[in-house]
C-alpha cells in the first residue's frame, strides 16, 4: 500500500505499461478520482473564468458556447484517449489483487468498447425493415444503456472487491 493517495496516484502514471503485479484499492481509487478531480478542476476553472469573470450579464451565454466548444469538448475527447492505457493497466493489476485474471477487467472493457457497437451495428440491417430509424435509435439507445449500466455496476462491484494478496499471506503465516 502506498504511503499517501497522492502516491498512488502517480504510481498509476509511472506503471502505465505494467500489466502484471497488484494494484490496492488506495492506488486504483486514489488514481481514478484524482483525474477526475483534475478534470473537473480544468473544466471548472476555465467555466469560471470564461463564464463568471470576463462575461458580463449579456454575453454570458456565448462565453458558455465557447467555453462548450473549446473547452469541454477537447476534454471529453482527449481525456478517455489519455487515461484508456493507464486505467487498463491498472485495472489488470486491480483484478490481480483481488485473485481474478485481468481478463476479467480487459474483457469487460472489450464488450463495452467493442462487442456492443458491433452488436448494434450488427442487428441494424435485420430490424430495420421491422422499424423506423427512429424507433431502431431509440431500441439501440436502450440496449447501450442497460449493457453500459450493467458493465459499470460489474467494473465497480469488482474494483471495490478487498485483496486478496494478504489474506493469502496471512493465512500462510497463521499455518506456520
Amino acid at each position: 500500500m502506498r504511503d499517501s493517495l497522492l502516491g498512488g496516484y502517480w504510481a498509476g502514471w509511472k506503471n502505465t505499461f505494467v500489466y502484471d503485479g497488484c494494484a490496492t484499492r488506495q492506488d486504483f481509487w486514489s488514481f481514478i478520482l484524482g483525474n477526475a478531480l483534475v478534470v473537473f478542476l480544468i473544466a471548472g476553472g476555465f467555466y469560471f473564468l470564461l463564464v463568471e469573470v470576463i462575461a458580463d450579464k449579456t454575453s454570458a451565454g456565448g462565453m458558455m458556447l465557447v467555453w462548450a466548444y473549446f473547452v469541454y469538448l477537447p476534454l471529453r475527447m482527449i481525456v478517455p484517449l489519455v487515461l484508456l492505457l493507464p486505467i487498463i493497466a491498472l485495472g489488470i493489476r486491480r483484478m490481480h489483487d483481488i485473485g481474478k485474471s485481468g481478463w476479467w477487467f480487459g474483457g469487460l472493457l472489450l464488450i463495452q468498447l467493442i462487442g456492443l457497437p458491433v452488436f448494434i451495428s450488427g442487428i441494424y440491417y435485420p430490424l430495420r425493415s421491422f422499424f423506423s430509424d427512429a424507433d431502431f435509435q431509440l431500441i439501440s439507445n436502450g440496449i447501450n444503456l442497460t449493457f453500459t449500466t450493467i458493465i459499470a455496476i460489474a467494473l465497480l462491484w469488482l474494483c471495490c472487491q478487498p485483496t486478496k494478496i494478504k489474506d493469502l499471506t496471512s493465512s500462510s503465516e497463521a499455518v506456520n
